[in-house]
């Protein structure tokens, strides 16, 4: 790469274009997938892109002329070169080139990523001999680009920039005529592709699964509302919530059935975080439909899965106008963490304890002062409980531990929820998760001390990345869950390792053939997304006794 950059290029001369040929000779060119290119005679191996006839290549290198400094930087151009015929035939100079396209006459374009700090980036387009056609320079970072086959028309996306008039801008270039021609907010989201019909002067953004919006050049959708119908209906919660605002959500009859049954493919369909906000839709449609009961059924159940979803209060309000006039005096007031564990079907308990200076806290006068999962695990070995303050560190290190005969040094310090998802560098790594979940299913003690070698050799007396783990935690535990219940664990877990690695209680606690998990709430603190999704999928299904520990100051 060196040699391609100071060969072609010589010294950094800033952002200009050489309209001669540096090279007249037929190049040997080697292409790869993913965009990658090869070639020998001038050392290079890197990004290129061909333009749609097989005519033209563009290459490109965001480093400076050394080849020893890439990416952000605050000097030293990146270079580029346009091919044709395997001949070099244009090159010059950028900031950070990136992002290059090429089309069939040889117009080509690039997203500079510029030097230095903030969010900024230049448009440039270039015709067939290295002539400079625009130079648009935006207060924004550049996301993506496209190119008419033609080379007519542009386009650039830029990406959020608080408080800047080309944050977040899909951006439309005449090259022809040298300027702007429209821009538009990204409400499709971003793109993955572009398409040009010249002729018709339309646009086609490819947005997530392959989905083509259709836009004038003036900027304007093409069938707006057709999208905004089949967006509704696969559950965009975006789009549902700006369409409901837009009729100050009072939706008729037929878009407010079209939006609830948009919202149930997302509540029975999505991930924990849009499960959610899909329920707290829900519930604010049936409110202003004047049905609060419904409501209500839909607010505590995205509180469930998200205790921050934002409608606790509006939940108590509903739950008050339903009450009774004469039975309100007799319901039970109860407090924030009272209220998020009896929501999530969980015990709540109270811990007192005393509070020292920088969120120091301790059982007791005469215990060190510690931080409050630890203050509280003294409260509960008083009461004859044995336990670990390691969150999910303590059972992570039990599955690691209890799922390999025996454990690759290589994977010492390696995730268990990488192995178990396969997400691992060598093939020799894949196991099959039923294998994993048979072998630990038979686990022995000599086995789990023989792993805990290895995966503590970096730190030494505990694993890397759970300093509060020790061995005999992990044999304690064992021996109290018993293969078969780690076993039904390790199967839940293994449906989804990367979402159930967090959220684990706080506290793992053991006596007798009890095993219990406690989460610890000190004063302004709350339950999370993470952690009732953990308890939901695996803890209340397994039927352990889970408690919210609410902390109290003495």
């Amino acid at each position: 790469m060196k040699s391609f950059l100071k060969r072609i290029f010589g010294a950094d001369t800033g952002s200009k274009a050489k309209k001669q040929p540096a090279t007249s000779r037929i190049l040997e060119i080697q292409e790869f997938g993913h965009g990658l290119i090869s070639i020998d005679a001038l050392d290079y191996i890197g990004r290129y892109s061909k333009s749609p006839n097989g005519r033209y290549r563009l290459i490109w290198s965001d480093r400076n002329s050394e080849g020893t400094r890439g990416g952000h930087r605050y000097e030293g151009h990146g270079s580029w070169a346009l091919l044709s015929q395997d001949q070099i035939i244009a090159e010059g100079r950028l900031e950070r080139p990136n992002d290059g396209q090429v089309a069939d006459n040889g117009t080509f374009i690039f997203n500079d990523w510029m030097f230095g700090d903030g969010l900024k980036g230049r448009f440039h387009a270039f015709s067939l001999d290295g002539t400079q056609l625009i130079a648009k320079e935006l207060a924004a970072n550049l996301s993506s680009n496209g190119l008419s086959k033609d080379g007519r028309y542009a386009i650039c996306q830029t990406a959020n920039a608080p408080g800047s008039d080309d944050s977040c801008r899909y951006i439309l270039f005449d090259l022809e005529e040298a300027r702007e021609i429209a821009r538009w907010e990204p409400e499709t989201g971003w793109a993955s592709g572009y398409e040009f019909d010249s002729v018709n002067r339309r646009l086609f953004i490819i947005c997530e699964g392959d989905e083509r919006v259709g836009y004038n050049f003036d900027g304007t959708m093409v069938d707006r509302a057709g999208w905004q119908e089949r967006k509704i209906a696969g559950g965009d919660l975006h789009i549902i919530r700006e369409v409901l605002e837009g009729v100050d959500s009072k939706p008729d009859s037929d878009l407010r059935s079209a939006m609830i049954d948009g919202l149930n493919i997302t509540i029975e369909q999505g991930e924990g975080w849009h499960q959610a906000r899909a329920l707290r839709l829900l519930g604010e449609i049936h409110e202003a439909s004047d049905k609060p009961a419904e409501a209500l059924k839909a607010y505590d159940k995205a509180l469930t899965i998200d205790p921050q979803v934002g409608v606790s209060r509006r939940a108590e309000k509903l739950r008050k106008s339903l009450t009774p006039k004469s039975k309100q005096g007799n319901v039970k007031k109860m407090g924030k963490f009272e209220r998020q564990a009896h929501r999530l079907g969980i015990e709540h308990e109270v811990v007192n304890l005393e509070a020292g200076e920088k969120n120091n806290w301790r059982f007791q006068a005469s215990d060190a002062w510690s931080s409050v999962e630890e203050a509280a695990l003294t409260h509960y070995e008083n009461a004859g409980w044995t336990g670990a303050a390691a969150e999910g560190g303590l059972m992570l290190t039990l599955i690691k531990a209890a799922s390999y005969t025996k454990l690759d040094s290589r994977n010492a310090d390696t995730f268990i929820e990488a192995l178990y998802a396969q997400n691992v560098a060598f093939d020799e790594d894949r196991f099959d998760t039923n294998r994993l979940i048979d072998t630990l299913a038979r686990a022995t003690h000599d086995q789990l001390e023989r792993n805990w070698k290895i995966i503590s050799a970096t730190a030494g007396v505990s694993p890397a990345f759970y300093p509060t783990v020790r061995l005999n935690h992990v044999l304690e535990l064992f021996d109290h869950l018993g293969p078969e219940r780690l076993a039904h664990i390790a199967q839940l877990f293994a449906k989804a390792p990367y979402d159930l690695r967090a959220g684990w209680p706080d506290l793992t606690l053991w006596k007798g053939d009890v095993v219990r998990f406690v989460e610890v709430k000190a004063p302004g603190d709350s339950m999370h997304a993470s952690q009732s999704r953990l308890i939901s999928t695996i803890l209340l299904p397994l039927e352990f006794k889970v408690s919210l520990a609410e902390v109290r100051i003495t």
